[in-house]
């Protein structure tokens, strides 16, 4: 079977060409995928496979590390395996799922639900300090602040939390980010709900607690930032009380807030029809990524996120891209 500028011969051919047919019909170029898939059907000539299931095993002998190949191009094999190991159980063949990202793809993403949202938010904002001092409730508006920027506008923890007066404008409901991860500067958008909730905010800090800093969120110490550890230690303590945090193995860390970010306006374009790759690179630009690969490292693992797919065409006729791993 001919697609594009490979024949593919091997027991997985029909699955294999179908997919990228359906990938190019949602608008993505798929070549170097195509390219991974065409050395994945010469693969599994080679190893004589007959039936077209993905088993772990299978998976493992294409997952291994060759003597000439990095790490972050066997990512990109398994990465691709993975779509079609996704894209065949939307037919009901039960294929095994690689998860062995290399680096930070180990552990899995956690995108929290909107119910998991809702049930964090409340816990944020009914925290009160056991300690009845004004620095303590002063942290704790920090904080409700703080999650609620994460969430909305996908910043990395050490952005929203690295935020100077001087890169917030709230006239025009502008983050300025500035040397982020790969020395990249960008502007960041707030939500006009949020960009007002951020001027209450200030206005407290300065009037009520008479706060003179250059942070946006200052520690204690005022002439300090909040530490990433007590930002993640307050997002655990709010998460451990919500019902989710017994029923869930997998905990979400304050990054998950990003992830979460990304998926759901994904999502939301998908199912209004939006073609993701017309929207990728701006995505991409908001959220300081070289690259639109890189950005859906935060959609590969999310398998929940595939069930949008089904209900959008029961008949799977649109598939996630999937990249290796974050630059």
């Amino acid at each position: 079977m001919m697609s594009g500028h490979y024949s593919f011969t091997s027991c997985f051919a029909p699955f294999i060409e179908s997919m990228i047919t359906e990938k190019r019909n949602a608008g993505f170029q798929y070549e170097h995928a195509e390219w991974i898939l065409h050395k994945f059907d010469e693969f599994c000539n080679q190893e004589q496979v007959e039936t077209p299931v993905i088993t772990q095993e299978l998976a493992g002998k294409w997952g291994t590390l060759r003597k000439t190949e990095t790490k972050v191009t066997l990512a990109g094999r398994i990465s691709v395996l993975r779509q079609l190991s996704l894209y065949m159980q939307a037919y009901g063949i039960k294929c095994y799922v690689p998860r062995n990202f290399t680096r930070k793809s180990n552990r899995s993403a956690y995108v929290l639900s909107i119910e998991e949202i809702q049930s964090l938010f409340l816990e944020i904002d009914s925290y009160q300090p056991t300690i009845n001092a004004e620095v303590f409730h002063r942290l704790a508006l920090e904080y409700r602040i703080l999650f609620r920027i994460l969430f909305c506008c996908g910043l990395r923890v050490s952005e929203a939390r690295k935020l100077r007066l001087d890169m917030v404008d709230l006239e025009n409901g502008v983050l300025k980010i500035y040397q982020s991860k790969g020395s990249n500067d960008r502007l960041v958008y707030l939500p006009d709900d949020l960009r007002q909730l951020c001027c209450e905010y200030l206005k407290i800090m300065t009037v009520k607690y008479k706060i003179k800093s250059e942070w946006f969120f200052p520690a204690s110490d005022p002439a300090k930032v909040l530490q990433v550890a007590s930002v993640g230690k307050r997002f655990h303590r709010a998460w451990e009380q919500t019902p989710y945090a017994r029923e869930r193995a997998l905990q979400p860390t304050v990054h998950s807030l990003r992830h979460t970010f990304v998926v759901l306006r994904m999502n939301e374009w998908m199912k209004s029809g939006v073609k993701l790759d017309n929207m990728m690179p701006y995505l991409s630009k908001y959220l300081g990524h070289s690259s639109p690969d890189d950005t859906f490292y935060y959609y590969h693992q999310v398998e929940e996120a595939f069930s949008i797919i089904k209900q959008k065409d029961q008949s799977a006729s649109f598939v996630i891209p999937e990249v290796a791993d974050e630059k």
